[in-house]
């Protein structure tokens, strides 16, 4: 285990501020959900996703969809890619770019067909894309990113998967 050097008290309420600098360096936003655990004399933090639990019904549908329509699913956390269809499984647990980064901050939804940076060095080109915000209880869990070569014009199959991923985070 990794010592920072860095002492820290609990206050009135048990709390302890993580600093900044170890904040900026695990690129730790606000509001988002720690793990908390015990071992030994250890109290450990962990990043915590609901989209980051394995589901493999999930990853079924998002394969499924992919050999029969020929539409690839990324599905991404704050940070990093959770499940994607059998054709980027290489994504999985990269960093998302700092493009989608903006997006979650920003909750934006965009549909287009310009280049789209996944990953800092992942970039698509000549396809086209719809990202959509994941919120749950008015908070931000992730992004669903749609992949497709040709233009998206039915969005009837994203809404049923969208429709899945709600029911999965209940």
């Amino acid at each position: 285990m990794k010592t920072t050097g860095m002492i820290r008290r609990i206050d009135n309420l048990g709390r302890i501020v993580i600093p900044k600098e170890i904040r900026r360096v695990l690129k730790l936003k606000e509001n988002e959900q720690m793990e908390i655990k015990v071992e030994n004399d250890y109290i450990i933090l962990h990043r915590y996703s609901e989209l980051s639990q394995e589901n493999s019904y999930l990853q079924t549908l998002l394969d499924t969809i992919y050999r029969v329509y020929d539409f690839a699913i990324l599905i991404t956390n704050l940070n990093s890619f959770c499940f994607t269809s059998y054709n980027y499984s290489h994504l999985k647990g990269k960093e998302i770019s700092s493009f989608l980064g903006v997006l979650i901050s920003e909750r934006r939804e965009i549909s287009d067909s310009n280049s789209l940076y996944l990953t800092s060095k992942d970039i698509l080109n000549n396809c086209y894309y719809y990202i959509k915000p994941i919120i749950k209880n008015g908070d931000i869990l992730g992004l669903s990113i749609f992949l497709s070569k040709s233009n998206i014009s039915d969005y009837k199959l994203l809404e049923f998967v969208l429709a899945y991923l709600d029911k999965y985070l209940d």
